[in-house]
Parts: structure tokens; sequence; C-alpha cells
């Protein structure tokens, strides 16, 4: 750990604990004799680093020794877990150690420099944040290589949420170029697929993908791998290449299986596959899956949607209305969702009376969990009602409606 880093990070815990005892610097530093105020206000704010003895004295005034805040915090060791998180997709472990460490107060958002790109990030990743206005940007001066690099992919994250994907596309080529770090490299190879794919560049994002699968498979990054599976299992069923998805929508899915600690990646895996199969119509394949679904899965809107209408699909109407109905206690309080809850009860008990009604509100509302999958299901489920009834003026209107999108 270099010497700036290491004052940077036990500035962090000074101001931490002394905030929270409500200590003034100026009454800490009253007379001016072993330490001057403008001194430590620099120190807390990474500007200037001090002599240990006045570490030892300003650590007693706040009730800590020095010595053993050094030892018992390895304060890079943490820093450096946290980013492996990161890279590696294991998002959750990288906040529960954030968070750990800033109630311990090894992190200060002031005083430390790895606090402020690891903030930076998650203030990103829940779009909290606009543009390079925050403190890690003006600490660059004060950053190795790989500081600089996270911080900089964390921007491109930023530049994707606002939807400037060229932007984006080519911070991430420019910090791939200035990097020597293989795990950064293979995480900028699975980031820069998304805004290839929202850009519609799926060649390039199809490539980056494969290559981000290698790298990860080099440095044994599951989840990253995971990941890669599922997002190139989209971009070949964005293409209509329906066997290729399969094939790395089903990798994924298995090697999530034995990944038993991320039930929310499992569930992703496990709706994919599905959803893959609702636009091939193959319903005996969402069956297969649902025979030998794992009991860790997570019950969410989108799992209780699949379950009923693949039953519903497949004619097993009692399993159908069973889902539908587990799905309406749930979630009751999502409008949209109940609306496909009460359509497909309906469809199986037989109720014709104000299907067409059901189904165009489900069509033409604007919600959340609307999506064009779920849109092109229900339209088609519209025109085959109208067909059934004679009426083809308005089956074709909305066949017509299906085939501009």
């Amino acid at each position: 750990m270099s010497t700036v880093n290491k004052s940077h990070l036990i500035a962090g815990f000074f101001r931490y604990h002394r905030e929270k005892l409500n200590y003034s610097l100026r009454g800490l530093v009253s007379n001016g004799s072993v330490v001057e105020l403008s001194s430590l206000s620099d120190f807390e704010h990474g500007k200037r680093q001090l002599h240990e003895d006045q570490l030892v004295y300003l650590f007693k005034l706040i009730g800590y020794d020095y010595y053993e805040v050094i030892n018992a915090y390895d304060f890079e060791r943490d820093y450096q877990e946290i980013i492996e998180h990161i890279i590696l997709g294991e998002t959750e472990a990288a906040e529960n150690k954030f968070y750990y460490c800033c109630e311990k107060g090894v992190f200060n958002s002031l005083g430390t420099l790895n606090f402020s790109i690891i903030e930076y990030f998650f203030l990103v990743l829940d779009e909290k944040i606009t543009g390079e206005d925050f403190l890690a940007y003006k600490l660059t001066h004060l950053m190795n290589n790989d500081q600089v690099a996270i911080l900089r992919v964390t921007y491109s994250i930023y530049k994707i949420n606002q939807g400037l994907f060229n932007d984006s596309i080519e911070i991430l080529n420019d910090v791939e170029k200035n990097t020597y770090n293989a795990k950064i490299q293979a995480w900028i190879k699975y980031l820069i697929s998304r805004p290839y794919v929202l850009s519609g560049n799926y060649v390039e994002a199809t490539i980056s993908l494969i290559e981000s699968k290698r790298r990860y498979g080099e440095i044994i990054g599951i989840i990253r791998m995971i990941q890669s599976n599922l997002s190139l299992g989209t971009v070949y069923s964005l293409t209509n290449s329906y066997a290729k998805a399969e094939e790395s929508y089903l990798i994924a899915y298995e090697r999530a299986l034995m990944l038993k600690e991320s039930t929310g990646l499992l569930t992703k895996c496990f709706n994919s596959l599905c959803w893959l199969y609702f636009e091939t119509n193959e319903y005996d394949k969402v069956r297969d899956l649902l025979d030998n679904k794992p009991d860790e899965l997570v019950e969410s809107r989108n799992t209780y949607y699949i379950l009923a209408w693949a039953n519903y699909k497949l004619g097993n109407v009692e399993e159908s209305i069973k889902y539908c109905e587990a799905g309406l206690d749930k979630f009751k309080e999502y409008s949209y969702v109940c609306m496909i809850y009460e359509y497909i009860k309906k469809a199986c008990k037989g109720i014709k009376t104000g299907q067409d009604t059901l189904l165009k509100k489900i069509i033409e509302t604007e919600d959340y969990d609307h999506d064009k999958l779920t849109e092109r299901l229900f339209t088609l489920e519209l025109i085959n009602i109208y067909e059934r009834r004679k009426n083809y003026e308005k089956a074709f209107k909305y066949a017509k409606k299906l085939l501009n999108r």
C-alpha cells in the first residue's frame, strides 16, 4: 500500500470517529502545540500527511490507540476485496463489505480516496449521481493506474444510463488500451457489450461477450461467465438465432444451478429460458423446466406469470389457476400484472365475456412490467379471439399493429 493511500485511509478512520463523537477540529488542537488547525484540516481532506507522533496524539484524543487501529484494519485489503467483488459481478458481496467498512469507520467520503471510488460506483449503479460532479474526479491526480481505470469504467456506466452509448464505448476502449490489469480488461469486455447491444451493433456485442467468457474463464469469474452467457443468449435471441440463444441460456442456467448462493442469478437464467421458449412457442420445454424447477428460485412477479401462462398454454388449467391466484395474492399492488393473472384465470375457466377489453388494457397500458414479448403474446391472443368471432377487420387491425412493431 502506498504512503499516500495509507494516509488517506487513516484520515478516513480519524474523521469518521471524530465526527461521531461531535469533536470539532478547533477543539482538538486548540493550543496548536502538536498539530496546527490548518494541518489537521488538510490531513482530513487528503492534502497533507502527518508525522507518526502527531497521529498517536490525535488518535489518543478521540479514544483510540493509533497502533492498534493500524494493526486492526488492513485498509488496502478491504478495498481490493470490494473491487474484486465488483469486477467479478458479486455486487451484493461488494455492498455488504463496503457498508461493513463504513460502519467500522474504515472509509470516509472526504478522508479516503478508495472510499470515493467505491461510493461513486454504487451511486452510478443506483443512478443517484450526475456526471463527473463528484469528489472522486477531483482526486485523480492521487490515483494509481488501476484506480483511474475503475473510476473511468464507472463513468462509462453512467454514460450508458444516460443513453450516450458511443461515448461509453469510446471510454471503455480507451481504458482497455491503457490498463494492464487482466481483471479490469475482462470487466471491460463484459460491460462494453451493453452499449453495443443498445446501439444495435450485435456483431461487436457478440465478439465482446465471447471474449468476456474467455477472460473470465482464465480468472475464474464464475458469476460474470454466467452473466456473459445470459447476455450472449439475449443477443442471439434478438437476431433470431434461437438455437444459439438456447445453448447460451442453458450453459448459464446449468452453471447457476451449481452456484447455490446466487439465487437471484439462477432466477434470471430460469426466466430467460422460459421467455425464449415462449417466443418460440415451445411450451413442452417450459413444462420440462417447471417439472425440475429448483426450490431456491426467487418468487417474483415474472416467475408466477411464467408458471401461470405456460400451464394455461399446456392445458393444465388447475395448475395455471393456482399460480394466478398465488400471484394475485402476493403481488396485488401491481395492477398491470394482476390484469394478466385475471385474463389467464378467465381463459382457463372459459369465461369469454370481457376478454377483449381486458386484453386491450394489457396491451395498451404503459407500466414498468410492460415488455414487448408480453405485448406480442397478448396481441396474438386478441387476434385469435377476433378471428374466432369472425371479426376479421379488428383481427387485421391488431395483426397490422403487431407487424409494425
